[in-house]
C-alpha cells in the first residue's frame, strides 16, 4: 500500500501533467482574440478604461446576461499551462538551458502582465509653485465622503456602492443622509421654481441630471443630491447637493459638538514623500498657442528618512522614484500661479519585461551558441559524415 505521501506525489505530478498539455493553450488562444475584438468593439461605447476594466482587467464580463470569462481569467489559465509545462514537460538538461531559460522569460513576461493588471494604479498629484503635496488623487475611483471640523474622515463610501435610496450613518451621532439622486455621470441644469421647497441653496437653483457615462472617463461628473435628518437644528436638516469639483460642499452643524463636511472626491492616496514645485516652464510653438514642451523643476522630500533632493520632470522624460513613475502631465496657469499636474503611476509589475527581455535573449544567445558548439564538436569527431552527406 503507498504511503500518502507518494501518493500525493503521485497526484500532483500526473494533474501538472495534464495541466501543461499543449490543447489547453490550443483552447486559450481562441478566447484571447475573441476577448480582444470584443473589447476593442466596445471601447466606442464605454470608452477606453471601461472596456479595460471590464474585459480585460477582471475575471468575468457579461455579454448580455451571459457571464463569460474575462482577461484574468484567460491569463490566468495561460499562466497555469505556461508554468506546468515548464515545470513538468521541460528537457532539463545542458543541451536544453537557452531553451528552459527563454521559456523562464516568456513565463516571466505573462506573470508580470497579470501582477500588473492587479495591483497598477495611477492617478495625479496637482501641486502650485511654492507649495508642496503628496496627496494623489485617482483617476478613475470616486467617493462619498464626509469629514468632521478637524478634517477628519468620518464616513467613506466608494461610488461603486452608491444608489438611489441608499442611507448613510454618520457615527457618534444621530444624523444621517438618504441619497435621493446618484448619478456616475451629472449634467446640470436649473431647478424649476415647483421643486425648490426644502432645498438648501445651491441646490435650490440648480439641479443634477443622470447623464449617460463619458467614453473619457476622467470627464464623468459623478455627484449625489441627499436629504440630511437628525440635526440638532431642524433648519439645517433638508436637502443638499455635491458633485466632484465643487468648490463649496455642504458644511453642516448638526449639533453643538459636531460639524460636517459632505463631498463627493476622487479617491486619494498620500505618497511615501511629497513633491514641492520649485519653478514650472512653457515652451510655445512660434505664433500659435499651442504649448510645445512644458518642464517642472521639483524637489522630492522624503517622508521617511527626511532626505530630500532637486529633480527635473518635463514631457517624455519622467522621474522615477521608490517604485513610483512621475510624469508630466498638463498644467494650470489660469490662477494667480503656475500648478504642474503630474501623472503618478504604482506598478509593482513594471520591471519583470525588462527582465523577462533580457532572460528571453540571453536563452536564445545560448542556445544559439550551444547548437553551434554541438554541430562543430560532431563535424570534428566525424567529418567523413558532412561529406557523405553532401
Amino acid at each position: 500500500m503507498q504511503s500518502p505521501l507518494i501518493s500525493f506525489r503521485n497526484t500532483s505530478l500526473k494533474l501538472g501533467q495534464r495541466l501543461a498539455r499543449p490543447d489547453i493553450l490550443f483552447w486559450v488562444l481562441p478566447l484571447m482574440m475573441a476577448l480582444l475584438v470584443l473589447g476593442t468593439v466596445a471601447q466606442k461605447n464605454i470608452g477606453l478604461y471601461a472596456a479595460q476594466e471590464n474585459y480585460f482587467g477582471s475575471f468575468f464580463a457579461m455579454i448580455g446576461p451571459i457571464p463569460v470569462p474575462a482577461g484574468l481569467s484567460i491569463m490566468g489559465v495561460f499562466l497555469i499551462n505556461l508554468l506546468c509545462k515548464f515545470l513538468f514537460r521541460s528537457d532539463w538538461s545542458w543541451a536544453k538551458s537557452g531553451t528552459i531559460l527563454s521559456h523562464f522569460g516568456v513565463l516571466l513576461l505573462v506573470f508580470g502582465g497579470v501582477m500588473t493588471a492587479l495591483t497598477s494604479q495611477e492617478g495625479f498629484l496637482m501641486v502650485g509653485q511654492g507649495e508642496e503635496n503628496n496627496v494623489v488623487e485617482d483617476y478613475h475611483s470616486r467617493n462619498l465622503v464626509v469629514y468632521d471640523d478637524n478634517g477628519n474622515v468620518l464616513v467613506t463610501v466608494p461610488h461603486e456602492n452608491l444608489h438611489d435610496g441608499l442611507t448613510v450613518s454618520i457615527p457618534a451621532s444621530r444624523a444621517s443622509l438618504t441619497i435621493d439622486k446618484y448619478c456616475f455621470n451629472c449634467s446640470i441644469s436649473m431647478r424649476p421654481q415647483n421643486e425648490q421647497a426644502g432645498w438648501h441653496k445651491p441646490g435650490s437653483r440648480m439641479m443634477l441630471n443622470k447623464a449617460p457615462a463619458d467614453p473619457t472617463d476622467e470627464k464623468n461628473l459623478t455627484g449625489i443630491e441627499f436629504t440630511l435628518k437628525g440635526a440638532q437644528d431642524e433648519d439645517i436638516n433638508g436637502k443638499y447637493l455635491t458633485f466632484v469639483g465643487f468648490p463649496k460642499p455642504p458644511v453642516l452643524d448638526i449639533d453643538d459638538a459636531n460639524t460636517l463636511t459632505i463631498a463627493m472626491e476622487r479617491a486619494k492616496r498620500p505618497l511615501p514623500f511629497s513633491v514641492k514645485l520649485n519653478r514650472f516652464e512653457r515652451d510655445m510653438h512660434p505664433g500659435t498657442e499651442m504649448a510645445s514642451a512644458f518642464t517642472s523643476w521639483i524637489e522630492i522630500i522624503d517622508t521617511e528618512t527626511g532626505n530630500s533632493f532637486p529633480a527635473k520632470i518635463e514631457m517624455n522624460e519622467p522621474l522615477r522614484y521608490r517604485g513610483f513613475t512621475l510624469y508630466q502631465s498638463s498644467f494650470d496657469l489660469s490662477g494667480d500661479k503656475p500648478y504642474t499636474i503630474l501623472a503618478i503611476v504604482d506598478n509593482k509589475g513594471r520591471l519583470f519585461p525588462y527582465i523577462a527581455s533580457i532572460l528571453i535573449a540571453l536563452g536564445l544567445i545560448l542556445h544559439l551558441g550551444i547548437r553551434m558548439t554541438t554541430q562543430r564538436r560532431a563535424k570534428k569527431e566525424n567529418p567523413k559524415a558532412e561529406e557523405v552527406a553532401a
